[in-house]
């Protein structure tokens, strides 16, 4: 009998859930295989087998899983496996001692959380162990019961949670904000997604742009070790905060300098996609050195971003804001702005390397042929 164990996959998370397993349980595995889907908060992995056997599941999908749990078992044969099942006994719901902690089946914690059923309800139940139909006798209990104000947070809301508190308690953040005319880089946008047939938008420039600057201002993509220790990166991976109702994703465009506008135009459509279904994998979500978040919305013409721990620089940009200005003859012409906000940790970066890539990055969608 071989167990299978959950690997880590996201360490900002200390559960996961099992969505659905891709071989049937009882069936044949001949060797390394795709055997089950499993999603974190922020992506979905598969887990493989790690040899031969017949399969046992031990953890149904829709449950919560550890990592380090052993989600299922890989017998020799068919005997073996019938003989391990006719041997596990079946706990009883029988009332719990005074003082006792119940037993939770992964399958109730899962219908719990979805439902917003907190352990103080479930243990108030008073049972040893408590199963699915006891969440659901809860669940229906409480929709008789008048509306609250109250709900309970998802779980990719609460990581995306994490990931803010810990950035507002170690990152010393200091910000700077560039005015832009980005009149040549919309025309350069709608020439080359006529061109390419690619929807090629100011953040598909802005992210070509901040990639091309790496070798210039290489503490913009770095890391700061916990022993105080600056790591340089050899290439721009840029990470792009993303939200289509499902929560904050952020994937990545990895090596973008070296990506025509483009190819990150289609990468962002089909980050978009995967935002909206929710259906990540981890190693689109890992890498980011720097971030750029769009705040494209008609009307934000200014955002203040955090910086994701493990990096020293994000970027934003808004919505374009039309203002009418003289030319030098005193003709009044239409210009296309948008602010570009960074904002940085001060432990790594100073204002004056904060201006220069702000600087930088102006140029470049000011006048964009490079960016095509």
């Amino acid at each position: 009998m071989i167990g299978i164990e959950l690997p880590t996959l996201n360490t900002n998370d200390s559960s996961y859930t099992l969505v659905e397993w891709l071989v049937p349980d009882g069936s044949s595995i001949e060797g390394e295989e795709p055997l089950a889907l499993v999603e974190t908060s922020k992506a979905s992995e598969e887990i493989e087998s790690t040899g031969p056997g017949i399969l046992h599941v031990l953890v149904g999908g829709g449950q919560d899983c550890r990592p380090g749990q052993t989600i299922a078992y890989l017998f020799e044969s068919a005997e073996e496996r019938d003989s391990y099942r006719a041997s596990a006994a079946a706990p009883e719901a029988t009332s719990a001692p005074p003082g006792a902690e119940p037993s939770i089946t992964n399958a109730a914690r899962a219908l719990a959380d979805r439902h917003g059923v907190s352990e103080a309800e479930l243990r108030g139940l008073g049972r040893t162990v408590i199963r699915t139909a006891d969440v659901e006798d809860l669940v229906r209990r409480a929709a008789s019961a008048p509306a609250s104000p109250e709900r309970q947070l998802s779980k990719r809301q609460r990581t995306v949670g994490a990931v803010v508190t810990e950035s507002m308690r170690t990152v010393p953040a200091a910000a700077a904000y560039a005015k832009v005319d980005v009149g040549q880089a919309e025309e350069l946008a709608r020439q080359l997604s006529e061109r390419t047939g690619s929807f090629v938008s100011l953040p598909v420039l802005l992210i070509k742009a901040v990639a091309r600057r790496h070798a210039a201002h290489p503490l913009m993509f770095a890391a700061l070790t916990d022993d105080g220790v600056v790591r340089e990166s050899e290439r721009a991976h840029v990470g792009v905060t993303m939200d289509a109702g499902r929560g904050l994703y952020t994937p990545v465009v990895h090596d973008a300098a070296e990506l025509s506008g483009d190819r990150i135009a289609d990468l962002l459509t089909g980050f978009r996609s995967k935002a909206f279904r929710g259906t990540f994998q981890a190693a689109e979500l890992a890498g980011a050195n720097i971030m750029v978040a769009p705040h494209t919305t008609e009307g934000m013409v200014l955002a203040t971003p955090i910086v994701f721990p493990g990096q020293t620089c994000v970027i934003s940009i808004g919505a374009v804001d039309d203002q009418v200005l003289l030319d030098a003859q005193g003709t009044p012409r239409t210009h296309r702005f948008v602010h570009l906000g960074l904002v940085y940790d001060h432990r790594v970066v100073n204002g004056r390397d904060a201006m220069a890539l702000l600087k930088d990055v102006k140029e470049e969608l000011e006048a964009p042929a490079a960016l095509g």
